[in-house]
């Protein structure tokens, strides 16, 4: 039994009911349960009317979803009647109740939502709270994981589940090990990076974590792939996609719904190429780094024939002919990995660093996410036309990772719609390959750029989103655009499977 505790009854774009492609998600998903929340519009802090128009939009959701969707009562601890309408969402179906952004009063204090809290468990009701912890300051209405552990410590008969693990989750290790058996962690609604339902599996328990999506701006299956890859053993995959919540919101078993197909591979970019691809290690924390020659066994698993891939080892080296020439050496020694030179064009020896590449790369790979410059200055049109005559393909990183959880050392940006458009129009002839750049910004490249076959995008951040992949695919066709794994901040196999489930 797999549940999705984290779905939301919200219009997406110009689509005003989103509830079809809901369905569909957890029907290809094999999802048999889904918690619905927060419909119509969303604010920090929503009045009465606002609430109960929202848990209404919820209500109409599960309703006509046939029993797959059971709604969560959304309440703001900060109204004087939240215990008049979370008796009204329990009379209409509620199985439990969902705080999103309203816990604090204006001095900053809890006491507001700690009423609520305790007033839940009174009722045997689990409460899912959005936690959020970012680089800069979130607003001062979200609460992160160590004020969500004060509210489970001051409201221990409350089952509490800590949405998004406060998004940042290496920030939330430790904080509640070995303590707080009432407060639980969540792995919806953020970047789907390899390795952390292992680690949270390994600081809380595997019987503490719980899978969600955050339909309808995230794709269910991105999410859900974070649990499906994961290196835990079978049993407790099944706890987090399903049993702990079906635990914790007394939920009856309930088998899953008629599956639907698949997307065809015809519909989606060659699986034999990955343009989004790394060896090396990353220079910001641990993780599954790889080197060229173990990369190659696993692209020959995976059955990917060539990996265009970039060095994370010479990712902030300045002396990049010595770093690109190493990485180089060691990827000629593979048959899979097609190495790519790092370059910068804030570097004055870029002419030289260029004209010293050693032969055997496929191309060249720029960072201006992480080396913090922008594509379309006037100062960097010399650097593009070199490597324009000298006939070497570029690759542009526009977005790694989560710039939202950075480093604070870490001065990233990320790259723009116009910023985009403004280099493309001024572009020297080459083939561009664009990593990292979401729908939206993709649909208006290709809206201006249809007729340029040397522009591609790999389609990872389209296949993070619920109709992005699907929308640009049925406007522009395939031919813009390319497979990309994004590893190993993702598993290897990890796009591909979600691709096809958009």
């Amino acid at each position: 039994m797999i549940v999705d505790d984290h779905i939301h009854a919200l219009p997406k774009g110009n689509r005003d009911d989103v509830l079809p492609e809901l369905l569909r998600q957890c029907r290809v998903n094999g999802v048999s349960v889904g918690l619905v929340s927060i419909g119509w519009k969303i604010s920090p802090f929503p009045d009465e009317e606002e609430t109960r128009r929202s848990n209404e939009a919820a209500l109409d959701f599960a309703t006509r979803s046939g029993g797959l969707l059971k709604p969560l009562a959304y309440l703001n601890p900060q109204n004087d009647n939240w215990r008049e309408e979370l008796d009204r969402c329990l009379d209409e179906g509620a199985v439990g109740i969902k705080l999103w952004t309203s816990l604090k009063e204006p001095d900053g204090k809890l006491d507001n939502a700690v009423k609520l809290l305790r007033h839940a468990g009174e009722r045997c009701l689990a409460v899912l709270i959005h936690t959020w912890q970012v680089t800069w300051s979130p607003p001062s209405s979200q609460i992160n994981v160590p004020e969500f552990a004060e509210l489970a410590e001051r409201c221990p008969d409350t089952r509490l589940v800590a949405a998004h693990s406060g998004g940042n989750w290496r920030h939330s290790i430790g904080v509640l090990r070995d303590r707080l058996p009432n407060a639980n962690l969540e792995v919806c609604g953020y970047y789907p990076e390899k390795g952390l339902v292992e680690a949270l599996a390994a600081d809380v328990g595997a019987e503490r974590v719980l899978f969600g999506s955050d339909l309808i701006g995230r794709s269910q299956a991105s999410q859900m792939a974070k649990v499906v890859f994961a290196d835990i053993p079978e049993k407790d995959k099944e706890l987090i996609l399903g049993g702990n919540a079906a635990r914790l919101f007394g939920l009856e078993e309930t088998p899953p719904p008629a599956s639907e197909p698949l997307r065809p591979k015809e519909e989606l970019p060659d699986f034999g190429e990955d343009h989004f691809c790394f060896c090396g290690d990353w220079p910001f924390h641990g993780g599954p780094w790889v080197r060229p020659d173990a990369l190659d066994e696993l692209l020959a698993e995976a059955g990917i024939e060539t990996a265009y891939t970039g060095d994370f080892g010479g990712l902030y080296r300045q002396d990049l002919e010595r770093a690109n020439n190493r990485f180089l050496a060691a990827a000629l020694k593979t048959s899979r990995v097609a190495p790519l030179a790092t370059l910068n064009p804030t570097a004055p020896n870029w002419p030289s660093v260029i004209r010293h590449l050693e032969d055997g790369f496929a191309g060249v790979i720029l960072h201006p996410y992480l080396h913090n410059w922008r594509l379309d200055e006037e100062a960097h049109a010399a650097f593009f036309r070199t490597l324009s005559e000298a006939r070497l393909p570029v690759w542009i990183n526009c977005a790694i990772a989560d710039h939202r959880t950075r480093h604070s050392g870490l001065a990233c940006r990320p790259v723009g719609g116009e910023e985009l458009t403004a280099f493309c129009q001024n572009a020297p002839s080459n083939d561009y390959v664009l990593q990292g750049v979401g729908g939206r910004q993709v649909s208006r490249m290709l809206g201006e750029h249809a007729g340029d076959a040397s522009l591609r995008f790999e389609v990872s951040r389209l296949t993070d989103s619920s109709y992005d992949y699907g929308d640009v695919a049925a406007e522009h066709g395939l031919s813009h655009l390319v497979m990309g794994s994004e590893f190993p901040l993702r598993d290897l196999r990890e796009v591909r499977w979600t691709a096809q489930r958009v």
